[in-house]
């Protein structure tokens, strides 16, 4: 050995969020001067450092390093002893490596944060709320919950009574709201009641304050509109007794008034003869003009493409949609040629002035459907397009929709990979508490609509990438995620900006154009409006919480 070291002390007890330290020394026992190069290995290294990390000695002298340990009052510093170790490169005599072990004790600490989900309540019969409660400090910890009310005018049951966390996790309990007596009429009601959330072994606990507000079963509206039923119905059984038809019989009178009997028709002993079948001579053709009208038009009328379409756009007529076609005629009664568009929803040929009339053909009902959720049959949309193009982007995933879907339409494919997506959610919240497991509260099963849209979009979203004065396509994204969580009844003009997110968001997958958004005063005016929608605290930034929240599909 050409060095000698020693670690002072070799057993350190440091608290999260303090420091403290140690020191190394070395001394070079070779005849030649030696640079030693020190580094620091283990656990503790992320969060610890040496200076100086280079010691040049001479022969027979010793050089000192300090070392500095500080770790964050975080849960991802587990408490307990660390083994640590600190590396000791000769430069010269790479064989004389040495590693200087240590012992590292953690403190434990503890802190708890619990949120109720939402905290005002609001039902006729019961109300029901989430309890989050999480673990930021570095133990386990079991915490009881007991929900009470001062006035004693409410029955509470929270399931389970008790949690256990580990160290930067997170746990739920469900709880239902119920009035002990049922208000049938008047105003609303509010009833105060706390949440307590304690610690086992800690006398303190943690008051999380709500409201519920207890609606009556018969509204006044109902009451009002109840009376005027009852009063309508009243006065129309009154009219009804009230009221007694004259009837007077004409055969009476023609009896008083020796009035003659009218002649019958015909000769009396045999019925008239029918007339023509149709399509013989003697009677109407049909589908031909009626007696006294134009004829139809024949080959010697206008010319294909020369009828005015009755729309100022000239020969020809318009186009798929409005009913024109290669012939003579447009869409909205124009010349006879060929007849009208193509466009179904136009009912196939167009009659013009003198062709026949064809009966329109009925509409599809998927072709009626403008409003989602989107299910199978339904026509194609550029929404369910931008969702096949996500799904397929999943990368090493089971529910990535594999080749072979049609775009635009949800296929038995692209139905089963949305469905195995909301299961995936759904699992990972209330398995891994990463989301709020709330997507098929409002979607069902291999439907999509507004809460797997809303989750789609704001897949990959980080903090980082959405802050104030950025201009990222993650912005755009959040916006998209946003709109789908706001919006519950769509317009055409609201469906059509829709279409118009979804086109940017193919375009993203298809091609890996972006289309970025600046984060300004508006941005963070939805997510402060989002945030308090779902029960959380109203910052208007883009935290981890809100995300999960979105991508847990919780919508308005």
């Amino acid at each position: 050995m050409t060095m000698w070291t020693s670690l002072d002390p070799a057993e350190v007890t440091v608290e999260p969020g303090a420091r403290a330290g140690a020191r190394l020394r070395v001394r070079n026992t070779g005849d030649t001067v030696e640079e030693y190069r020190l580094s620091l290995v283990g656990k503790p290294s992320g969060w610890s450092r040496i200076e100086p990390d280079v010691l040049r000695l001479y022969p027979g002298s010793e050089g000192t390093a300090e070392i500095s340990f500080a770790p964050p009052r975080s849960s991802d510093v587990e408490a307990g002893p660390v083994a640590y170790g600190i590396r000791v490169d000769p430069r010269e005599n790479a064989g004389a490596r040495d590693v200087v072990e240590g012992r590292l004790t953690i403190t434990p600490f503890t802190e708890t944060r619990a949120e109720l989900l939402p905290p005002a309540l609001l039902g006729r019969f019961r109300g029901r709320a989430r309890i989050a409660v999480d673990n930021l400090g570095n133990i386990p910890l079991t915490a009881s919950l007991v929900a009470r009310d001062e006035a004693n005018r409410l029955t509470f049951d929270v399931t389970p009574n008790a949690v256990q966390i580990a160290p930067g996790r997170a746990a739920f309990g469900e709880l239902v709201v119920r009035p002990q007596a049922v208000r049938w009429t008047g105003a609303e009601e509010s009833h105060r009641f706390t949440v307590a959330v304690r610690r086992a072994g800690d006398d303190t606990a943690l008051d999380l304050d709500a409201t519920f507000d207890q609606r009556p079963v018969f509204g006044n509206w109902l009451v009002v509109a109840g009376g005027l039923l009852l009063t309508a119905v009243i006065a129309f059984i009154v009219l009804w007794i009230n009221f007694s038809p004259t009837i007077v019989s004409a055969a009476k009178e023609a009896r008083a008034t020796n009035a003659p009997r009218p002649a019958p028709q015909g000769k009396g002993d045999t019925l008239p003869d029918a007339p023509p079948p149709p399509g013989e001579s003697g009677g109407p053709t049909p589908g031909g003009p009626p007696p006294g009208s134009l004829p139809p038009l024949t080959d010697d009328g206008p010319p294909p493409g020369g009828g005015d379409d009755g729309t100022g756009d000239g020969p020809g007529g318009g186009g798929p949609t409005d009913g024109g076609a290669p012939g003579g005629g447009g869409g909205n009664g124009g010349g006879g040629g060929d007849g009208g568009g193509n466009d179904p929803t136009e009912g196939g040929q167009d009659p013009g002035d003198g062709g026949v009339q064809q009966p329109l053909a009925p509409t599809a009902p998927a072709q009626q459907v403008t409003v989602p959720p989107w299910r199978t049959g339904y026509p194609k949309d550029p929404v369910v397009e931008f969702a096949q193009e996500r799904l397929a982007a999943l990368g090493n995933n089971a529910c990535t929709l594999k080749p072979g879907w049609s775009p635009g339409v949800i296929d038995a494919r692209t139905r089963a990979s949305i469905a195995c997506y909301q299961h995936a959610v759904e699992d990972d919240g209330v398995n891994n508490n990463k989301n709020s497991a709330a997507i098929l509260k409002t979607d069902k099963e291999g439907e999509l609509g507004r809460a797997t849209l809303t989750s789609l979009w704001a897949q990959r979203i980080t903090p980082d990438s959405v802050k104030s004065g950025s201009s990222t396509m993650q912005t755009t994204q959040l916006m998209a995620a946003f709109w789908w969580a706001y919006n519950r009844q769509f317009s055409p003009s609201d469906l059509d900006k829709a279409r118009e997110r979804a086109r940017i968001g193919i375009d993203y997958f298809r091609t890996g154009k972006q289309t970025p958004t600046r984060y300004g005063s508006s941005v963070a005016e939805h997510i402060r409006q989002y945030q308090t929608a779902v029960g959380l605290s109203p910052t208007g930034t883009a935290d981890w919480a809100t995300i999960r929240m979105m991508v847990g599909g919780s919508v308005m």
